[in-house]
């Protein structure tokens, strides 16, 4: 019969895997320091790392008034590693990844 104890087994492992991914998908994206490329792939979670970063870049630089305040809270060129202020920033033009 289809109910045997192997896929009852079964069928209770998918049922924790899809409600795994539920609660994952509906954690809230939290402000803290972030590297590039880490927030990055937040955006781009199915990108190569670096072109997730050169993206998020290209996001960014196109942005005037998002690269000004960026620098306003401290933002340098070139810099890897970004403040949670920062990071505020950038969520608060692109939106939440």
């Amino acid at each position: 019969s289809y109910w045997n104890i192997d896929n009852i087994v079964w069928i209770k492992f998918l049922i924790l895997v899809e409600l795994n991914h539920k609660n994952i998908d509906e954690e809230k994206f939290k402000i803290r320091s972030y590297g590039w490329t880490e927030l990055a792939l937040c955006y781009n979670p199915d990108l190569h790392p670096n072109s997730a970063s050169r993206l998020l870049h290209r996001w960014v630089v196109r942005n005037e008034k998002l690269v000004k305040t960026l620098k306003d809270a401290g933002f340098c060129e070139r810099q890897r590693k970004l403040t949670p202020k920062q990071v505020g920033v950038i969520v608060d033009f692109l939106g939440e990844p």
